[in-house]
């Protein structure tokens, strides 16, 4: 879905400004205290020059999207807007006790991040009253999870919608890139409630992101794992098809910052961006890389999906067997948005020094999904 709506508003609309006239007819110091002033009063966010807004993020309790929630509540807040995070479920609730909600008293409390655990149908009776600016939707995949999160957005009197959808539902191609023009899955609840926001017509309108594999610290869902599992005991890297397929791995640190480049940005109006770093990388190179960040060696075999009676791709490999790769080519140029950790090697070392401290370098492992496939080679 492309742009919607084409309308366009002043960005820094209640910033303020210096009048070149009145500050020369001040003294030095003067102009500096205002300068200072303005500093502190605002922002900018992406290149974008943005007053302090009041973000209400609703977040999933797992998944690596989880993660987006997390770094997104840590960049909005150290651009000194006003973040409450809002994890759906209960605080009790055995997730909690993975990352990144064991980091939130660490990384976001000294931030001034408020958090609170909610369902999304509950938000009225415990926000009632409440104002935000902004509102995110980082946890619903249809509208009977996203609707009352829009609902009570527009009684929270909010000008913006950010939507963390899924780059899941492009139909797959043999052409990748997925740009945003790229064929859906219509029926897809991603995909209705895009179509949902886009009707409700906030204010300076909805803005979905469509993200894809992540990493990066904070992260739960095995992704990079899987290769340091299997590499650190020397066993091999076990890949349904030609193992060139490509994917998108962006660390959560850099779909964070492309959409809080959104906040107050003419330029995201009713717009959907895949939310995803620069470059791909094929599931091959995803092994070699894993293993050059650990310095080591990968062995590295495929096999024909469907091939091995009793073994399911899905459940044996963690990543698609077909392309799953998007451009953020729209994103940069209309957001002006850059990924801070484009080195994809430089992210995956930081990760197994995490892996290793974690003691999960030193567990048992059995493969046995991927010795049933091996026996049959």
């Amino acid at each position: 879905m492309q742009s919607i709506a084409h309308q366009r508003y002043q960005a820094t609309a209640g910033v303020e400004r210096f009048s070149f006239k009145r500050s020369c007819s001040n003294s030095r110091k003067t102009f500096a205290q205002k300068r200072t002033l303005n500093a502190v009063s605002s922002k900018s966010v992406g290149g974008f020059k943005v007053e302090n807004k009041s973000v209400l993020i609703v977040n999933t309790n797992g998944g690596g999207h989880a993660n987006i929630g997390f770094w997104l509540s840590k960049t909005l807040a150290n651009a000194k807007h006003d973040v409450t995070l809002c994890v759906v479920g209960e605080e009790t609730d055995k997730k909690m006790q993975k990352a990144p909600f064991t980091y939130f008293d660490k990384d976001l409390k000294p931030l001034g991040v408020k958090t609170m655990w909610s369902n999304p149908a509950d938000l009225k009776s415990k926000l009632g009253g409440a104002k935000f600016d902004i509102v995110c939707d980082n946890n619903g995949k249809d509208l009977e999870n996203v609707g009352p999160v829009a609902e009570f957005a527009k009684e929270a009197g909010a000008e913006q919608f950010f939507f963390v959808s899924s780059a899941g539902i492009y139909k797959p191609t043999p052409t990748p890139p997925h740009v945003e023009g790229d064929a859906v899955k219509e029926t897809a609840g991603h995909a209705i409630v895009e179509k949902h926001l886009v009707d409700m017509k906030f204010p300076k309108g909805m803005t979905s992101f469509r993200p894809q594999y992540l990493t990066g610290y904070g992260s739960n869902k095995d992704c990079e794992e899987y290769f340091f599992d299997r590499i650190q005991r020397g066993k091999p890297i076990v890949i349904p098809g030609s193992g060139d397929q490509f994917a998108s791995v962006s660390h959560a640190e850099d779909l964070a910052t492309m959409i809080a480049s959104a906040v107050d940005n003419a330029n995201a109006k009713d717009e959907i961006f895949n939310c995803v770093t620069q470059k791909g990388v094929t599931l091959r190179g995803m092994a070699e890389v894993c293993a050059k960040a650990m310095g080591k060696e990968a062995t590295i075999i495929t096999y024909k999906e469907g091939s091995v009676e009793g073994v399911e791709a899905k459940k044996q490999f963690p990543f698609r067997v077909v392309h799953f790769y998007a451009s953020s080519a729209k994103a940069m140029a209309k957001l002006g948005w850059e990924p801070k950790h484009p080195d994809l090697e430089a992210t995956l070392k930081d990760r197994y020094a995490e892996y290793c401290a974690s003691g999960r370098d030193k567990k048992e492992m059995t493969f046995e999904l991927d010795e049933k496939v091996l026996a049959t080679l």
